[in-house]
């Protein structure tokens, strides 16, 4: 049994920096917060609590004078000045949703329609939303922009992990309805780079594993794009998702894994396949 092991596989480097950030936080202040989950993965996030880094759902959940770290995907700018107001902060926003915040409030000042491709519900499109004040349009598939009216001026963003050639056939499809449309090239390198290596690999496996968590929107994406190369592509969480595939009678595995996956998932995968493989 052969395994393939995609090149660029598990944290990104927002994640990890996000990461770097909250461990040396608790280095120097003791006791920290992160505001939401730092990152989407329900394995790790249970390592920071259990290394004591706590995790705050809301501002009422924070104890007074508490250093709080903002999640990877950002927070909205109202949220961030409540934080500040009453809080020691420090911002652990991945750069590259920086950069999208700063071009969706410019695009809004500027008096364009700011559409942007991503999910309403992720925690990265609700901070952006926050800074055009609720003024972005959010859809999810490129065939919806068919939806729109047309338009005399338009800006576009993606959220920073989807497909980029989901992506162009966003931009595509606003094209047919806007005279002028403004294109921000919003997803960042390594998810294009994770994609065309999974992809990659996908193409040459019998059987596809994608390792993240369920509710991790990169891996989900990650996934869809595999399963079109190879539909037997299957998203998995842990190693014991395994045994709900009859994984064993392919010769040729392949295997990458979401942004915020961290290495001791992907790792335990792989020893499992290696020691129980034809048995």
């Amino acid at each position: 049994m052969e395994i393939l092991l995609a090149q660029e596989s598990g944290f990104c480097f927002g994640v990890r920096r996000a990461v770097k950030i909250a461990y040396e936080a608790k280095e120097k202040w003791g006791e920290v917060y992160t505001y939401g989950d730092l990152i989407h993965n329900k394995q790790f996030v249970e390592k920071l609590k259990r290394d004591g880094i706590k995790v705050a759902e809301k501002i009422d959940d924070l104890p007074p004078g508490a250093v709080v770290i903002i999640r990877s995907h950002g927070i909205s700018p109202q949220e961030e000045r409540e934080l500040r107001e009453k809080f020691k902060v420090i911002d652990a926003t991945c750069p590259y949703v920086k950069k999208s915040q700063k071009i969706a409030a410019k695009e809004v000042r500027s008096g364009k329609e700011l559409v942007i491709f991503g999910d309403r519900n992720h925690p990265e499109i609700k901070g952006i939303l926050g800074y055009t004040h609720g003024a972005g349009v959010v859809i999810s598939r490129p065939e919806d922009t068919a939806t729109l009216p047309s338009s005399p001026r338009r800006a576009v963003i993606s959220q920073t992990t989807n497909d980029l050639e989901d992506y162009k056939k966003f931009v595509g499809g606003l094209m047919e309805n806007t005279e002028r449309l403004t294109v921000h090239q919003t997803i960042c390198s390594s998810t294009i780079q994770k994609h065309r290596s999974a992809k990659e690999i996908a193409s040459r496996v019998e059987l596809m594993l994608v390792i993240g968590g369920k509710h991790s929107s990169n891996t989900r994406k990650l996934f869809k794009a595999c399963r079109a190369i190879q539909p037997n592509t299957h998203h998995i969480e842990t190693p014991r998702d395994l045994d709900l595939i009859d994984w064993r009678k392919y010769e040729k595995i392949g295997i990458t894994a979401g942004a915020s996956t961290p290495d001791f998932v992907i790792k335990a995968v792989m020893e499992k396949i290696k020691e129980e493989g034809h048995d």
